[in-house]
């Protein structure tokens, strides 16, 4: 979970214990805490949801649920929506998610994004929700899911899993890369690999995966860096 801000104090009731939030199998969540609102996002798979509610104990009973946005179909964008994540940037509601061109499957997958409302107002409306296109200046024959969008050093860094750069559709291997942004929309530069499957823990038969990768800070500042899962769960 992540959580932007000051957390509620309710949180220190958390810390010995394991809290389970759903009853139902919701892959890929993210959660977020603005203005005393938790805000869950999820793989759905055919659109984009979002959870709403005020406490995460029973929060799946409790939440208001809205579909803020759909794929309209045989796009390059319609198939396949993996882990969205919702964030407030700039003034602006945004969410990030992967997806495919249905045409040619899971190779196709790359990153994208849609844009909401102002940040002050509620992200639930889904009136207010827009396709924005493909996140921009990120490499475009490279395959890439789970992005996540961090604060470092005072600006924006996008983070993803992605397979090596130059190979084309091999599915043997995702790492985990960053690349600097100069807007929501917006990347620059070349992306840098920060994670490589070089463990055996790191493999499921003879795929090595780094995926889904998330900021952690201490609350001192003084240590910063980046978790995330590895091998295989199917």
């Amino acid at each position: 979970m992540a959580y932007p801000g000051q957390v509620p104090s309710q949180h220190s009731a958390y810390n010995d214990h394991i809290l389970t939030i759903t009853d139902r199998t919701c892959p890929d969540p993210y959660v977020i805490w603005d203005k005393g609102t938790f805000y869950m996002t999820f793989t759905v798979g055919d659109r984009i949801e979002i959870w709403a509610a005020d406490s995460l104990f029973n929060f799946e009973q409790h939440a208001r649920k809205e579909c803020v946005w759909r794929p309209p179909p045989d796009k390059e964008y319609s198939g396949d929506l993996w882990a969205p994540e919702l964030h407030s940037l700039h003034g602006r509601w945004y969410v990030y998610f992967a997806a495919t061109d249905p045409k040619h499957g899971n190779k196709s997958h790359r990153m994208f994004v849609v844009a909401g409302p102002p940040a002050e107002h509620d992200p639930m409306d889904s009136s207010k929700w827009e396709f924005a296109g493909r996140l921009e200046g990120m490499p475009k024959d490279q395959w890439a899911i789970d992005g996540t969008v961090i604060s470092l050093h005072g600006g924006l860094c996008f983070v993803y899993s992605g397979w090596p750069l130059g190979t084309g559709s091999d599915e043997s291997k995702q790492e985990i890369y960053i690349i600097e942004m100069v807007s929501p929309m917006q990347c620059q530069g070349h992306p840098v690999r920060i994670s490589t499957p070089d463990n055996p823990w790191e493999y499921s038969g003879k795929s090595g995966i780094n995926e889904g990768p998330q900021f952690l800070c201490s609350p001192d500042g003084r240590w910063a860096g980046v978790v995330y899962s590895c091998a295989g769960s199917w």
